[in-house]
């Protein structure tokens, strides 16, 4: 991670103006929250967030954070110099995407991490007697506002995904397909 991010040694102001960059940038970030694996290995903290909706943020802040955000930057990138253009038919399009799925990654993996940890504290939590203060559809029950706040997050992401598709067909549609870069001595080899 700390080689991700330091390529961009006396070069941070691209993050302002370029939307690729920040994407990817963004995505090595997240997927160095992957510190969370090892650290879930812990035997304390694994037995607060086993089965829990802690381990679905987890895992979702690589799927859509890391493995999301650099194909969606592989792709901004790649796809306009197929079609003989030098970027994308909006940069601004690419922009809006960027902060509409940030936002959506963001609120989707902070609701299931602090799910994670109410129902992991719901499921520990004991009274006097030794018996368990809360029954398992209490702790399911206690998480439904973070199902909304997840839902939300993922219809952003989603809506992202829309604004992406727009701005690759219409780059697809305004470029033409680059001639074949083999030289003809090769391609006869």
């Amino acid at each position: 991670m700390i080689n991700g991010i330091m390529t961009l040694s006396g070069a941070w102001h691209k993050l302002r103006d370029d939307p690729i960059l920040s994407s990817d940038r963004l995505a090595v970030l997240l997927r160095h929250v992957d510190f969370e694996g090892p650290m879930m290995s812990i035997k304390t903290v694994n037995a607060l967030s086993h089965y829990t909706h802690w381990t679905i943020g987890h895992v979702h802040s690589g799927a859509l954070g890391w493995v999301g955000l650099i194909s969606m930057g592989a792709i901004y990138y790649l796809l306009p110099r197929l079609y003989g253009r030098t970027e994308m038919y909006s940069v601004r399009l690419v922009t809006t995407h960027f902060w509409v799925a940030t936002i959506g990654i963001v609120l989707y993996i902070a609701a299931m991490w602090i799910a994670g940890v109410m129902q992991g504290l719901m499921w520990r939590a004991v009274n006097e007697d030794g018996t368990l203060t809360y029954t398992f559809i209490e702790s399911i029950k206690a998480t439904y506002p973070f199902y909304t706040i997840r839902l939300v997050g993922g219809l952003l992401y989603l809506g992202g995904m829309c604004v992406m598709g727009y701005n690759v067909y219409k780059t697809v549609r305004a470029g033409r397909p680059v001639d074949d870069p083999v030289p003809a001595a090769l391609a006869h080899a």
